[in-house]
Formats: C-alpha cells, structure tokens, sequence
C-alpha cells in the first residue's frame, strides 16, 4: 500500500505498519505508536506518514546492493485522483503561505522556532485530516467522530503556539512553551481531577485578567497603570502554563 492511499482510509493498524516498515523508522516513535491508539498517537502517526510521503521515501526496508538498484516501476494512476491530491497540495501551499506571513522566522528566539517549525507540522497534519474528513461517506459517522476529535485536539495545540508567537511579537517576552511537571503516575481518576482544577483556574484567570484590562485602560494614575499591566503579565504566563498542563493532561487521557 502506498504512503498517499493510507490517507484516504487512516486505518491506524495499518498505519502503524506502513510506518514500522519504513526504512527510517524511529525506535522511540514506533514504541509510542504500539502503546495504542489515541488523540494524540494518531496525530504523530499522520505527522511521521506525511514527512515519509514528502520525502517519498519506500515503505520497505530493503537489503539490495546498491549495485543491483530495482528499477522504479510507475503504478497506473486515476487521473482525477491525480489531479484532486495536486489541487489539494497547492491549496496547502496557498494556505500556508497566506496563514504564516506575519512570523517573521529569522526574529524569533530559538525556543519559538522549534515551537513555529511544530506548528506548521500541525497546520499540515489538519488539512490532511480535513481532506480526510470530507472524503468519508456520509453513513461513516464514527470515523467522522474521531477525526473530528482529532482535529479538535491538534487546533487546542495551534491556538497555545499561535498565543506564544503573538505575545512575543507584542512583548519581546517568553510565555511558557513546555511544562516539568510529570503527571504519566497518575491514574485516570486523579488526572480528571486534575483536569477539572486546571480548567476551573484557567477560567478564573481569565476573568481576572479581563477585569485588570478594564481597569487598566479606565485609570488615569500611570504607576498604577503598570502595576496592573504587571500583574496582568504574570497571570498571562501563568494562564499559558496552566494550559500546557491542560493539554499534556487530555494527552494522557
């Protein structure tokens, strides 16, 4: 089976396969993949496919000399299909081109271009599984479901990136891009709990944070101006982290 056919169906078994059999397949991203799948194991499957169908790469590993070189064989193809994966390509391109012209990459610290590098990885992976969505029959709810469930999880990600390079662009300031906290102990009760809590502080932090910018764009005192816009900055961090906890939570999940 082909890299691009997999697309169509997005069978995670075979998936796992396809990508297990690939030449330059990773010992630590095959042992994650076999651990199941989920949201986020589907997710890094699509990520790891679609560089392997960019780089177009065999789905074999093979021990042929390089003196005895197989020659490519050239598989008939649909026309239309052919036509609809160029059209759809472009409209990525487009896309892309049109969605990141205002991240200027060469200004951006080293933390944040690995976290711009991920986003575009994310932007790619959503199309794909938008395509993928709009191909289903309309009888195929639950494949539906969880594409949709995908898609849902991998925007969570892009709109916590999207927040760290816009605040950099406004403040020349890191938020948090990456949590130490360890919560891969907890059983599946305590990480709702803490899920909940998490949530509820990030609804309270967002009320805060609404209110110090009503106050701070009502007050006239300009020391007191910024002893608001502090405490707005440290709660804006604050909120971020707790939402890179939130996330890695709902991965666990």
């Amino acid at each position: 089976m082909k890299i691009e056919d997999w697309f169509t169906s997005m069978d995670y078994d075979l998936g796992v396969k396809l990508y297990q059999n690939a030449p330059n397949a990773k010992n630590r991203t095959l042992t994650q993949l076999k651990r199941g799948k989920s949201n986020r194991n589907m997710s890094l499957l699509i990520s790891e496919l679609r560089k392997l169908k960019k780089a177009n790469l065999p789905l074999t590993k093979t021990t042929s000399s390089t003196k005895t070189k197989p020659k490519k064989v050239k598989l008939p193809q649909n026309d239309a299909a052919i036509h609809l994966e160029l059209t759809r390509k472009q409209q990525k391109e487009d896309s892309a081109k049109s969605y990141f012209q205002k991240i200027k990459y060469g200004e951006l610290p080293p933390e944040l271009k690995i976290r711009f590098r991920f986003l575009k990885e994310l932007f790619y992976d959503m199309c794909d599984l938008k395509y993928a969505l709009n191909d289903l029959p309309e009888e195929a709810e639950n494949e539906a479901l969880e594409i949709i469930l995908q898609i849902e999880d991998l925007d969570d990600q892009r709109t916590n990136i999207w927040e760290e390079l816009e605040y950099w662009q406004t403040h020349k300031t890191l938020l948090p891009t990456k949590t130490e906290n360890d919560y891969s102990a907890l059983d599946p009760q305590k990480l709702l709990l803490k899920k909940a809590s998490l949530k509820s502080s990030i609804h309270k932090m967002n009320k805060r944070l609404e209110a110090w910018r009503v106050a701070a764009s009502n007050e006239t005192d300009k020391l007191k101006i910024r002893k608001i816009n502090q405490q707005i900055v440290r709660t804006e961090k604050k909120l971020h982290q707790n939402k890179i906890d939130l996330q890695k939570i709902e991965d666990l999940l």
